[in-house]
């Protein structure tokens, strides 16, 4: 399981449109904070297969767990999850981590965490490892008085994955190590040095390296080797992964998937959360169930177009046809770097302005689409806002006020990629002090594109 913990957004004012109530005076609007965005963001352990239980994380940040019948709300503001034999752990947004299972019903905080931010947790069949945002592991089960720190490796680790009795990590260095419970980290065979992620369970272990081939070891099938891999997840007699289009892939059970966000294999079965939402699970026969009773948040606002205006941005797009499982509550569009905006409440809205930029500047705007069981955030577009020509002599300057624009009046190209200030504002959100680190675990992305603005309008 992989995930990064955020930090807090900078402050976005909102530029409310005619006829919507005042803006107050907070960063967001109402029901989105920091870490909901933060939560709608995630795509690695978000889906946890356990024995006693499996787990999700929604778009919200609330965790739901099942076994044998509904899935049930068990924690709020999560931001990773994973699940062993008889237990289930997940960190939250401020870095700690709760505990349930194996005779604990309610969730409880683990003790020995003061002054540490965690930012992933691993559940084995008895045991529990979590990664600080510093780099280093920590060990505990039933018996221990406290987590200890894993020693022998001295190098920052940047994944690790348990399963039975056994943990996996992976190092900044390209590195991986392996143990068992009770004993000292030791070097995995056959590594180049390019490692980035690990997965371990039932009786086999993979390394998947930074050019998304997996080196596995045990009993794992070798054709897992054959596919570049962004994802990779072990248990039983399973292996599993999401290759590097998006597509789930299964050796050990024939199981047919498709887009995944992500997924986990378990002793007994494994689960995979798709990229409309659905969670389903499948066993040894390989047949996918949907989990019902799960929250789905809201598709997201597509064709996101972006035009520039003086001191301003028209933004219109396309609004998602399926709005999950809650009603629309709200569209917010933002730019990534800086308190302008606007909130629209209804469904149908396509296109606002955004007025009081700086000419000259790149702008990186996105449109969060909000439900009453979750929200979602569109491709980000890049634009710099232009000056207009200068009416003609003797005649009055047009004023142009906050408004919503109405069906087919928006305009602009659609831009893919982020620029710098969308990275480092993005980065902001996404990275914490000491996690930095983590990145080198994600294949190369290629450079951001940056996109040419329409006139102005």
């Amino acid at each position: 399981m992989r995930q990064r913990i955020g930090a807090a957004l900078a402050a976005l004012a909102m530029v409310v449109l005619p006829a919507l109530p005042a803006a107050a005076a907070e960063p967001y609007p109402p029901g989105i904070n920091a870490d909901a965005l933060r939560a709608a963001t995630l795509s690695e352990g978000i889906v946890a297969a356990g024995g006693a239980q499996s787990c999700t994380i929604t778009s919200l940040g609330d965790v739901y767990c099942w076994s044998d019948g509904p899935a049930v709300l068990t924690l709020r503001d999560a931001v990773h999850v994973d699940a062993g034999r008889s237990h289930a752990c997940a960190v939250s947004g401020a870095g700690q981590v709760s505990c349930w299972g194996a005779g604990r019903a309610e969730p409880y905080e683990v003790p020995g965490f003061a002054g540490r931010v965690l930012v992933q947790v691993a559940a084995g069949d008895r045991h529990t490892c979590a990664l600080d945002d510093e780099g280093a592991a920590w060990c505990w089960d039933a018996g221990s008085a406290a987590p200890a720190r894993v020693g022998g490796i001295g190098a920052t680790i940047v994944d690790i994955a348990a399963g039975g009795d056994t943990t996996c990590a992976a190092t900044a260095g390209g590195e991986a190590y392996c143990w068992k419970v009770g004993r000292e980290p030791a070097p995995a065979p056959g590594i180049d040095g390019k490692v980035r992620e690990v997965a371990v369970g039932g009786t086999q272990a993979c390394a998947l390296n930074t050019d998304g081939r997996a080196v596995c070891w045990g009993r794992a099938p070798a054709e897992a080797g054959r596919v570049a891999l962004d994802r990779i997840s072990a248990g039983g007699d399973q292996l599993c992964g999401i290759d590097r289009t998006g597509l789930g892939r299964c050796w050990g059970a024939d199981v047919e998937l498709g887009a995944l966000r992500d997924l986990d294999v378990g002793a007994d079965r494994a689960c995979a959360a798709d990229s409309r939402g659905y969670v389903s699970c499948w066993g040894a026969e390989g047949v996918p169930v949907r989990v019902e009773g799960l929250p789905r948040p809201p598709g997201a606002a597509t064709g996101v177009r972006v035009r520039a205006l003086d001191g301003g941005l028209r933004v219109s797009w396309r609004s998602p046809a399926d709005l999950g499982t809650g009603p629309f509550t709200l569209s917010w569009v933002t730019t990534a770097d800086t308190g302008s905006g606007c909130v629209l409440r209804e469904p149908a809205a396509t296109g606002c302005e955004i007025l009081g930029l700086r000419n000259g500047r790149e702008y990186d705007v996105a449109v969060v689409v909000m439900t009453r069981d979750g929200l979602t955030i569109s491709d980000y577009v890049t634009v710099a806002p232009s000056e207009v020509a200068p009416a003609p002599s003797g005649s009055a300057a047009p004023v142009t006020p906050p408004r919503e624009l109405q069906p087919g009046e928006g305009g602009g190209l659609p831009v893919t990629g982020l620029s710098p200030v969308a990275l480092v504002s993005i980065g902001t959100l996404l990275l914490g002090g000491g996690l930095v680190a983590l990145l080198v675990r994600k294949p190369s992305s290629p450079a951001p594109r940056r996109g040419t603005a329409q006139p102005p309008a």
